[in-house]
């Protein structure tokens, strides 16, 4: 779980509590506009051959997860700390360390991986036969990533929301689609390395450029920056480290006991089980430094928002369960998805769901609860894979991905309210956790029977309303407002 800043950062936040919706309307510009880069990458990706793309997609899946071990959680160490800088020292020369720093271990470990262990690291990260020459080129990708990643932090911690907001689109379209394009012309699986490395290389130095972000800062005190944030940033590089794991690991069993076909379309709907976090819209980005800046005072409403998060959720979890058909006409060649798409959304909502209840670890300062919750989850979804994925491919993986989320979810959430409660009513929250595995479950089970789906999770959506009222009553009274104050302008 990203840690942005702590109560020390309370300066940065609005003071107004007024302004909450227009400075978290502010943040999801880059999530609305990300929602079209991802709408037209899954276009790409259902007018392609699942195989033709399956290895690429490998690829960009490990180059995030190669990423955050040369980071180290640093970058999170950076969003707690950049306003306590340790004396002699600024938020921008501790970025400029933990630069320094994410970028020697990032390349020790690709020298190392590359020149000895090349053919094992191709074949667990599902690269094909004659991948191991594509392993360099990966760790130089998540080099680069990881650049791109820290200008993002810096961005956000300096407020600077234009850039920000470019920044993000520009990275959002180098992980999803821009690696794509060359499969209009070829089918050759480095010309699409190729214009991955090149676009993130492309924005990286750009985004430095016009940011003016240093690397070397004279006079530097390293080891007091790395006393302060090694330790803290150490104890959650895990969760940062296996949290990408959950797409990946899914893909590794599928290359092995499947084929690249199994893996494009496993890598296909799990994309398109992404646009449920449309929903949360820049709400991550956001949410996270005001929890940090009024956790002592906003209690009340820290919890209101995760009772209308949850609401919003998983309305619109049903609704694309209930008309998902929609989509598969549109991409016919992609329909074998259908039948375990629910769960791929399922697995999606746990992970948006998390934003509202694990934040207690942090404010705690029990970053291990979150290490244990993903490390917990990654052995669950292994297991799974082990146990479905020979006999049934990629249903029997999108299951392991549900199960892993599942079991990160619930361990961290149960640590988290320990520590900082924010869920209002908790038999309501449990109620709509087993609402939502039942209309998973009628989704897979009904998923060639349009009506029997409808009417069923329907149903189901009917009775989590009733139990979500007054949250439907207030955003009623929200959705008013604002046509008022539109009308108003006018």
């Amino acid at each position: 779980m990203a840690e942005p800043s702590k109560p020390g950062n309370a300066q940065a936040e609005p003071k107004k509590p007024e302004s909450f919706l227009g400075n978290l309307m502010k943040y999801s510009v880059a999530t609305y506009l990300g929602f079209l880069i991802s709408g037209a990458a899954l276009i790409v990706k259902g007018i392609l051959p699942p195989d033709s793309y399956a290895v690429p997609a490998a690829f960009m899946a490990y180059t995030t997860s190669l990423m955050n071990v040369g980071m180290l959680g640093l970058d999170q160490g950076l969003l707690r700390f950049f306003r306590e800088p340790p004396p002699g020292a600024t938020g921008r020369t501790m970025f400029a360390a933990c630069t320094r720093l994410s970028l020697l271990v990032i390349a020790a470990a690709g020298l190392v991986g590359s020149a000895f262990f090349a053919g094992p690291l191709a074949t667990a990260f599902g690269l094909g036969a004659g991948g191991a020459v594509l392993v360099p080129f990966l760790f130089l990708n998540a080099a680069l990533y990881m650049l791109v990643r820290y200008l993002n932090v810096l961005l956000r911690l300096e407020n600077n929301v234009r850039a920000y907001t470019a920044e993000t689109l520009w990275m959002q379209a180098c992980l999803n689609l821009l690696f794509l394009l060359p499969g209009f012309f070829t089918r050759r699986t480095w010309v699409f390395i190729a214009m991955a490395v090149a676009s993130f290389a492309c924005v990286a130095a750009a985004f430095w450029y016009k940011a003016k972000a240093p690397l070397k800062a004279p006079g530097l005190p390293y080891k007091a920056v790395y006393r302060q944030m090694v330790p803290y940033s150490v104890a959650l590089a895990p969760a940062a480290v296996l949290t990408p794991l959950y797409q990946s690991i899914a893909l590794s069993f599928l290359s092995v006991y499947s084929g690249t076909t199994e893996q494009g379309l496993f890598s296909f709907a799990y994309q398109l089980s992404l646009l449920v976090t449309t929903v949360q819209a820049g709400f991550s980005t956001y949410w996270g430094p005001y929890v940090y800046a009024h956790y002592r005072t906003e209690q009340a409403r820290i919890g209101r928002v995760h009772d209308l998060l949850n609401f919003l959720i998983f309305s619109f979890f049903c609704c694309l369960v209930m008309f998902e058909d929609i989509i598969f006409l549109v991409f016919p060649g992609k329909a074998a998805c259908q039948r375990f798409f629910p769960l791929m959304m399922l697995a999606a909502v746990f992970l948006i769901l998390m934003e509202g209840t694990v934040y207690g670890n942090s404010i705690a300062r029990r970053p291990h609860h979150d290490t244990i919750g993903v490390a917990l989850g990654v052995l669950a979804e292994i297991l799974i894979c082990l146990w479905l994925v020979p006999a049934y491919a990629v249903t029997g993986a999108a299951v392991a991905l549900v199960v892993g989320n599942a079991v990160m979810f619930l361990y961290r959430t149960v640590t988290g309210q320990i520590y900082y409660r924010t869920i209002p009513n908790i038999p309501r929250t449990v109620s709509g956790f087993l609402l939502a595995l039942a209309a998973a479950g009628a989704g897979v089970v009904f998923y060639a029977h349009f009506w029997l789906k409808l009417g069923s999770v329907g149903a189901i959506l009917f009775v989590y309303c009733s139990l979500y009222r007054p949250q439907l009553h207030k955003l009623w009274q929200l959705a008013l407002g604002l046509v008022r104050k539109l009308g108003a302008r006018r």
